[in-house]
């Protein structure tokens, strides 16, 4: 893999926009109609409209040298400007000791900004590249492109990319219900919470698509509540998902189950505390106010990525592979 092959621009924060790879535009859309239910009936312009809204996918290194000769990519969907920097500033310690770059973007139709932060880790003769893939779970569209994208699967989630297959190349597994999203959560429960044993608690996620994959979720979501349950007064916790991106019919039954719960709770005289295991702070976080308007709740809209026990998990995932 040559850096040559890397063609991009460069923004003033050193973010790297490189050219779309071997791309056919149409076939792509094609494939993300059968892949994405809710993009069945769009027309290409439709969809490229709804792909610029979600931003470009780009690389950002943020570090070239470390203390041990191993590389860390971290990838991630992308939150907009203010949750990339977020997380760009986070990531700064893991740069200290790894080299280390975040990779931005649903790889829906590109693996280009793939391909180049991976180049540019083994032209700088790292002896492994440990990739971490921001996500609550493996069990969902994004995180099987990624892993489609590395060869670790057979079939695309979204569209056909470019893939990368180099031994070098670790694939973690997402932070899920390890010990740290249990702290985290946790943690952002107390901050909203003032009379424990007359609140009740609702965890809320996006979801995945497909129904086998959803279940996986609750049951990881359902074990941070029990931990919640077993480190505070707070008798109920209810986990959710809302499914954003699975067929409207699928979205809106599981927001008529989370309004109904919140409805009952209220009417029994709970108060009603909602925590997610979002990655970012800045994703379907607009949508859930609209959703829930006209519904008496205290929301702590955090997300996990940013908080130091993430990274923490981060350092101690790549350490446990390393050793």
């Amino acid at each position: 893999m040559d850096m040559n092959h890397c063609e991009y621009t460069e923004d003033e924060l050193g973010k790297r926009y490189p050219k779309m790879m071997h791309h056919h535009m149409d076939q792509s859309l094609d494939q993300l109609r059968i892949s994405i239910p809710s993009l069945e009936r769009m027309t290409n312009d439709q969809i490229m409209g709804m792909m610029r809204m979600m931003g470009p996918n780009y690389f950002w290194p943020v570090s070239n040298e470390g203390t041990q000769n191993y590389g860390v990519l971290i990838m991630a969907h992308g939150y907009g400007p203010g949750g990339d920097l977020d997380l760009f500033n986070s990531a700064q310690s893991i740069g200290m000791t790894y080299q280390t770059t975040l990779s931005m973007g649903m790889s829906m139709m590109t693996s280009s900004h793939v391909i180049c932060s991976v180049n540019e880790m083994i032209h700088n003769n790292v002896e492994k590249i440990f990739v971490v893939p921001v996500s609550s779970t493996s069990h969902n569209t994004l995180v099987r492109q990624w892993n489609y994208i590395f060869g670790l699967d057979e079939n695309f989630a979204y569209a056909d990319v470019e893939q990368i297959n180099n031994e070098r190349i670790v694939m973690l597994d997402p932070i899920g219900d390890h010990l740290y999203a249990k702290k985290i959560i946790l943690e952002y429960t107390n901050e909203i919470s003032s009379d424990p044993s007359n609140e009740v608690l609702i965890i809320i996620a996006h979801g995945p698509i497909d129904e086998a994959d959803n279940a996986i979720e609750l049951k990881l979501m359902n074990n941070i509540g029990d931990y919640i349950k077993s480190h505070t007064s707070i008798k109920t916790v209810r986990s959710f998902t809302l499914q954003d991106d699975a067929p409207k019919e699928i979205r809106d039954q599981n927001l008529r189950d989370i309004q109904t719960f919140m409805k009952a709770s209220s009417e029994n005289g709970k108060r009603v505390l909602m925590v997610s295991n979002l990655m970012s702070g800045q994703g379907i976080q607009r949508k859930l106010a609209k959703d829930f308007e006209g519904y008496d709740y205290t929301f702590n809209p955090k997300g996990l990525l940013t908080h130091p026990y993430y990274i923490d998990w981060i350092k101690e995932s790549v350490t446990e592979q390393i050793d």
